[in-house]
């Protein structure tokens, strides 16, 4: 009878450890694949799971091409012929060659430093890399900490820190070593609350294989609920397209409340003006068509069928203050898939983008895609152009 009860209380308590163990691993695992507290915005559901089912890709829309089954967040060489991305969230940045299709993971093994959310060219052909020196969770990772680096052409070096945290994406010129981006006090108390924010534009100085922002300064300044994020350049560097996301009670911004209008603002007059505003729906900037600056890529939750605010396709938006748009993307015929973060090419033929789900968080990516936009531009789709009701 003893031996009885030691042997139960040997597989008890086995059964105790085993429970414990496979808990906190399946809590560490989840909170790099997504799952968020309340601190982040977040239920805690596993939100980033990728699904059993297969990628819309697979068998895409018309016009569009699968690239790759993983990565998040591309953007083309000014050359036109390779596509940065990032491997995975908080992970490394990798290329793609376009016409060997061979994927090279540029950061792995090179230095210390491997929790980046964004990856940009600049002109130059070398890489402006986004995130925190070291994951700690996704909040502060990249809310607070998350910050700017540079990496040569070669990607010879380690990314090497450029001294300045920043909120979200920045834009980057193709003209010139000039780039815009927004903080907040969240980054800097110095500024104020944590929901005062300011739009920088400042020059990239290179020094062999490092740089550093000079001659910064701020253009704008926002707060109560209201967050810039600077997208791109346009007209030689004379406006800086933005994102301004904003909540309806002025709250910080949520990820199920999340709305956003387009603004331009004149870098030498401060002069602001307003694209495409449109209530309860989430229109944000993608970056400009460089082949015709008078159109950006557009997420927006217009007609998305389901009932959120969750942006589900790309669209082609006017700048000119008219708030016209034509849908470019059809992952609103694949549910629950959407399509975002996506840059245009530089000869304007092609659509760089990523896919994930609704439920997914904004920049977490499920693989690459291309659109052909030459076809689409030949096709009923492109002819199908509208106006938000409240702009006509």
């Amino acid at each position: 009878m003893k031996k009885i009860i030691i042997v139960s209380l040997v597989l008890v308590a086995s059964f105790i450890i085993y429970a414990v163990v496979k808990q906190n691993k399946t809590l560490t695992d989840k909170e790099r694949r997504g799952v968020f507290d309340d601190k982040t915005m977040y239920m805690s559901t596993g939100k980033n799971e990728r699904p059993d089912y297969p990628s819309p890709l697979d068998n895409p829309p018309e016009f569009h091409y699968k690239l790759l089954d993983f990565g998040e967040r591309p953007y083309w060489s000014p050359d036109g012929k390779r596509i940065a991305f990032v491997e995975s969230n908080y992970g490394d940045i990798c290329e793609i060659d376009l016409e060997t299709r061979k994927v090279k993971n540029l950061t792995k093994g090179l230095g210390e430093h491997h929790s980046f959310l964004r990856v940009l060219f600049m002109h130059t052909g070398d890489y402006i890399l986004i995130g925190p020196a070291q994951f700690k969770d996704r909040h502060t990772s990249r809310r607070v900490e998350s910050e700017l680096w540079f990496m040569d052409k070669g990607a010879s070096e380690p990314p090497k820190p450029m001294g300045r945290r920043i909120f979200e994406g920045c834009g980057v010129s193709r003209i010139a070593n000039r780039i815009t981006f927004a903080v907040s006090g969240e980054q800097y108390p110095s500024i104020g609350r944590s929901d005062q924010y300011e739009v920088h534009v400042a020059d990239i100085e290179v020094s062999g294989k490092n740089a550093r922002l000079v001659n910064d300064r701020i253009l704008y300044r926002a707060e109560n609920g209201f967050e810039p994020e600077p997208q791109d350049f346009r007209f030689d560097d004379t406006e800086i397209i933005m994102a301004e996301y904003y909540s309806p009670k002025g709250n910080i911004v949520r990820e199920a409340n999340n709305y956003c209008t387009i603004k331009g603002i004149n870098i030498e007059t401060g002069v602001v003006k307003l694209y495409i505003y449109e209530p309860d729906i989430h229109n944000e900037c993608e970056g400009i068509f460089p082949n015709d600056e008078n159109y950006t890529c557009l997420e927006s939750s217009a007609h998305n069928e389901i009932d959120t605010n969750v942006p589900t396709d790309l669209w082609k938006l006017k700048l000119d203050g008219s708030g016209e748009r034509v849908r470019m993307t059809r992952m609103v015929e694949r549910k629950p898939w959407r399509t975002s973060n996506s840059n245009v090419s530089p000869d304007g033929k092609w659509l760089a983008f990523m896919i994930n789900l609704h439920t997914s968080e904004a920049g977490y990516g499920m693989g690459l895609g291309l659109l052909d936009l030459e076809a689409w531009e030949k096709s009923d789709y492109a002819k199908q152009w509208e106006v938000p009701d409240n702009m006509k």
